[in-house]
């Protein structure tokens, strides 16, 4: 083939190519913007900055489509205009013609490999901060289209039930803090059972209700952790299977704060190769098994802490110091004991045997006796304290000279350090999860899972991103024999030609990756679905690849 004839394909196939990858690229943007558009509300200048993402992103995804759309036409043109019986008169063979065609879908899926490789992850990871960077906003339009929000808390379903929902505008003393303010608010607290066979439903614990409440969420210091803390207002909090009847307190009431998952989850869709293979070498590394490791740490600081305070309570009191005021809890003559993740303090009928005492500078300001008492410990990493969440119900409160007021529910809210013993908890990796044989089965098993979800996941992400690249190359083949097999310049021909194999490769791709990523939560007998799920992923490219080498064959033969 003469440069000259190389040069008038090439620039067709090129010109066909660049076009269609356009306009592909700004549907497909366009179309993926509706999902958060729709569900999560975004600000104007958001819709730019993801569009801004989206574009490069999804012009990689179109690759395959346009380079096939664009052989398939421009060779077809070819054969329409009696063009290809030329060249063959002149002595010019069909592989020979599918030259410019294999150029440019080698050229492809360089590009391809190298965009899926290292720019597309880092590209789709700032549209989805972009869309999660402002929670209140998903939180008050997920309220107002649905009435109601579900958080994940360290194993715990809470669940945000109101009316409607507004966002509160920053605060600039409080720089990174979001609020957002509910109408007739009712949140509700659920036992962290695991859903199974034997508990198909949650279990709801506690009920929150108030006339209104606004609710702030603040980023922890090092971590992708978020804390939701809500304030109620005219609030009232009743337990679910209620000692004596509805325990409540009108007033203002504190619900939290909690710890909250990054909505910006961990997905190997965000990560370029390099940090792939790392993964792949180095799972414990992964903010998915950190996250688990995580929970299972604090879930021991807060078995721990509750330990300390029932030892020092059996014996004569309680004494926590926060940066500036003391609290003691005696509860002498009272039973004690967990339940559901919260220590809980309780008199016998008519006896008020619970004392709360808070001092300040060495003075009392505050005392309270009561039937019955609640602590919740959520211990803090990052900050290196524990947050301890106090309700005296059935209470008698004293304030300093004043008289004493009953109260239905008296909470307290403070911090405390965190003590050596419970930082030292935080050394525990996964190697000891795994390998001690004191750890509960249900930890081992979590672990594992996330374990295995990790590994298919990088493995079926990596092989997916070559097969796609790969198929660029044997697309543009497919397409080449289509087109001068047709012998069609028509829009609309091409398209319905080149479509199905396309499809064929890019629904094979899919699959395999959802087949390697199924992975059920109990792995009792679990068998992995790994390598049927590679085997799908290469299996379109191996069938466009035999297509491919039948019709240059027949062609050849012609």
């Amino acid at each position: 083939m003469g440069l000259t004839l190389f040069k008038y394909i090439f620039r067709d196939l090129l010109r066909v190519f660049l076009l269609t990858s356009g306009a592909l690229a700004g549907i497909m943007s366009f179309g993926g913007l509706l999902k958060p558009l729709t569900q999560n509300g975004l600000a104007l200048g958001q819709v730019g900055e993801i569009l801004g993402y989206f574009l490069p992103a999804m012009t990689t995804y179109s690759l395959p489509i346009a380079a096939l759309f664009a052989t398939t036409l421009v060779y077809g043109r070819l054969g329409a205009d009696n063009e290809t019986i030329a060249c063959r008169a002149a002595g010019i063979s069909h592989l020979a013609l599918a030259l410019p065609a294999f150029v440019l879908g080698v050229t492809v899926a360089l590009i391809s490999l190298l965009l899926l490789g290292f720019v597309v992850p880092a590209l789709m990871l700032q549209a989805e901060k972009v869309v999660f960077s402002n929670v209140a906003r998903i939180v008050a339009t997920t309220i107002n289209r649905t009435h109601q929000v579900q958080f994940d808390s360290a194993g715990d379903r809470v669940t945000v039930f109101a009316r409607d929902a507004s966002m509160v505008p920053e605060d600039p003393s409080r720089p990174g803090e979001q609020a957002v303010e509910l109408n007739s608010p009712t949140i509700v607290t659920f036992d962290p059972t695991p859903r199974n066979a034997l508990a198909p439903v949650r279990k709801p614990r506690d009920f929150w209700m108030a006339d209104r409440a606004t609710a702030f969420i603040s980023p922890a210091d090092d971590s992708d952790e978020l804390l939701l803390t809500a304030v109620l207002e005219g609030g009232t909090k009743f337990p679910r299977n209620a000692a004596g009847g509805m325990q409540g307190g009108v007033g203002l009431t504190q619900f939290g704060p909690i710890p909250l998952p990054s909505l910006v989850r961990e997905n190997t869709k965000f990560m370029d190769i390099t940090r792939l293979l790392h993964l792949l070498r180095h799972p414990e590394e992964s903010k998915r098994v950190k996250q688990v490791l995580r929970d299972f740490v604090r879930a021991e600081q807060m078995s721990y802490f509750y330990r300390q305070v029932l030892d020092e309570l059996s014996g004569s009191e309680c004494l926590l110091n926060s940066a500036t005021e003391s609290y003691t809890i005696r509860a002498a003559g009272a039973t004690l004991r967990t339940e559901s993740g919260v220590m809980i303090a309780e008199s016998p009928a008519g006896k008020y045997f619970i004392q709360f005492v808070q001092d300040r500078n060495g003075t009392t300001v505050l005392k309270v006796e009561a039937r019955r008492l609640r602590l919740t410990a959520l211990p803090d990493t990052a900050r290196r304290q524990v947050y301890v969440s106090i309700e005296l119900q059935d209470a008698r409160v004293k304030a300093g000279n004043d008289e004493v007021i009953p109260r239905a529910v008296f909470p307290r809210a403070f911090t405390v350090p965190m003590s050596p013993d419970l930082i030292e908890l935080e050394k525990r990796d996964a190697a000891y999860y795994l390998g001690n044989a004191r750890v509960l089965p249900e930890q081992q098993r979590t672990l594992r899972r996330s374990l295995v979800v990790l590994s298919n996941g990088i493995l079926s992400e990596t092989h997916a991103r070559a097969s796609f690249s790969v198929s660029c190359l044997i697309l543009v083949l497919v397409g080449c024999a289509l087109g001068m097999m047709f012998r069609s310049g028509n829009f609309l021909s091409a398209f319905a030609v080149s479509v199905v194999p396309a499809l064929i490769c890019i629904a094979l791709i899919v699959t395999g990756q959802n087949t390697c990523e199924n992975v059920p939560r109990d792995l009792t007998k679990f068998q992995d679905s790994k390598d049927l799920g590679l085997a799908l992923i290469w299996s379109g490219n191996v069938a466009v690849t035999i297509i491919a080498a039948v019709l240059l064959g027949r062609l050849q033969r012609q």
